[in-house]
């Protein structure tokens, strides 16, 4: 069986490794000139780092075990982290429950019922019951309006902007769990995974491993369109001089808006369930500076005159030793596609967002960055909005033969390279089941 996936991502390599693992005839195209999607990196002095800041939780077990699995076990270092919250011009800790009753943002009162509802998160696991009401309703509901709007509600219009009110109560209260899991005690302060060559030595170890495994992966390339054949497989035509290639199944990883794009067939049930899923883009600036900005890993921004979302000081997590003495801060912002930020000219991006950077540190100076990059992600962050998983489109599409796996399709967990490896994993597996089983199918939307 001849299985074809589209998309290089952590999810497309994962389902090529474990297909060719499985001893099926495998082949990989991603259109970008590099593997890895967001989980992509590049060089940096003395070493690599993500377009996109990334770190592992304790709770990711897939990741974990497949980063075991290529031998990089001696790379993955745990360490700890340290979330601040900007607001009031003002850095504050908050990494705890202690933290929390400092937060001066709000009244003690405020602060004590957030720690109660924060609490009570954190020991549900009944997730579907938040399906049916938004973040807004049920935290201003829980905490009042205040304890909201100072806190939760300001981070919620910082990510997610026009779409903060129509985001789920079930995406919030994954956030608050995924948090409390990556703390082995109440007493012990969180600590975060990282492999030491960056998460591209995981993603370029995993592409070895396909190849070694008998996959082929071409970068650089991918298919204009997919239809079925007479033989029951698909055809992809890459346009450009290129042959058509035909495979027996083929999973595809891309957004929804692109899969809908690439397979005219589709019937217009699937079409509209794949394309109702929206996603909000993402702009991150990462500085190469010759000293800290400030001691902070995580700085969640509650102050709505700062252009920004988040600052995330990698250099306070991974420390400047593993890169030649340099400091690295990525500024993070979630945006629609039709903001100006998200087609801003990058040194004029650079510019702006620096002007900011003496609220976060009064003694800042635009001399201290020494190099700087803009990386933008139109597919970032799909928007999770009430009883998502009956609008979930399911990894059969009408088309026989013909998977999606994307990150859309992660639910009620959100998306991150954890759930990318365990989504290539049950899609290889669905596939194999399939093949084995004699399955096609022309029902469609089954999962």
């Amino acid at each position: 069986m001849h299985v074809g996936v589209i998309g290089g991502g952590v999810a497309g390599l994962t389902a090529a490794y474990r297909l060719a693992q499985a001893g099926e005839q495998v082949t990989l195209w991603e259109r970008s000139n590099h593997l890895g999607g967001q989980a992509v990196s590049f060089p940096v002095a003395h070493g690599r780092l993500e377009y996109f800041y990334h770190h592992l939780f304790q709770s990711d077990t897939d990741i974990t075990a497949l980063i075991h699995e290529l031998g990089l076990g001696d790379e993955l270092q745990w360490l700890p982290s340290d979330v601040g919250y900007f607001a009031d011009g003002r850095i504050q800790p908050l990494n705890g429950a202690l933290d929390l009753l400092k937060l001066d943002v709000v009244p003690f009162h405020d602060r004590v019922r957030i720690g109660l509802v924060t609490a009570y998160l954190q020991r549900v696991r009944d997730w579907k019951k938040f399906e049916s009401v938004t973040a807004e309703a049920w935290l201003t509901r829980a905490m009042g309006e205040r304890a909201y709007k100072a806190t939760f509600g300001a981070q919620l219009d910082a990510k997610f902007g026009r779409y903060a009110g129509d985001i789920a109560m079930v995406w919030f209260w994954g956030k608050i769990w995924l948090r409390t899991t990556s703390r082995r005690s109440p007493l012990e302060g969180e600590k975060l995974g990282y492999p030491m060559g960056s998460f591209g030595s995981v993603t370029d170890a995993l592409a070895s491993a396909a190849r070694t495994a008998g996959a082929t992966i071409h970068t650089g390339l991918g298919p204009e369109e997919i239809r079925s054949n007479a033989a029951g497989g698909l055809t992809l035509s890459f346009g450009d001089g290129n042959a058509d290639v035909q495979v027996d199944r083929l999973i595809v990883t891309t957004p929804s808006p692109i899969f809908a794009r690439l397979a005219p067939e589709l019937s217009d049930a699937y079409r509209a369930k794949i394309t109702s899923l929206t996603y909000e883009a993402a702009v991150v600036a990462l500085l190469e500076m010759d000293r800290p900005l400030s001691s902070t890993y995580w700085m969640n921004i509650a102050d709505p005159s700062l252009p920004f979302t988040a600052v995330i000081e990698h250099t306070n997590f991974v420390g400047p030793e593993h890169y030649g003495g340099r400091h690295y801060v990525y500024l993070s912002k979630y945006l629609e596609t039709d903001h100006p930020y998200f087609t801003k000219d990058a040194d004029e991006l650079i510019a702006e967002y620096t002007t900011y950077l003496n609220r976060i540190n009064p003694a800042f100076d635009a001399s201290w960055i020494t190099n700087s990059w803009v990386f933008r992600e139109r597919a970032a962050q799909p928007i999770i909005t009430l009883n998502y998983s009956e609008r979930l489109p399911g990894h059969r599409t009408p088309i026989p033969n013909l998977y999606l796996a994307n990150t859309s399709q992660i639910y009620p967990e959100d998306r991150g390279t954890n759930y990318s490896v365990r989504l290539g994993n049950q899609i290889t597996a669905m596939v194999v089941d399939d093949a084995r089983s004699g399955v096609p199918w022309g029902s469609g939307d089954q999962r």
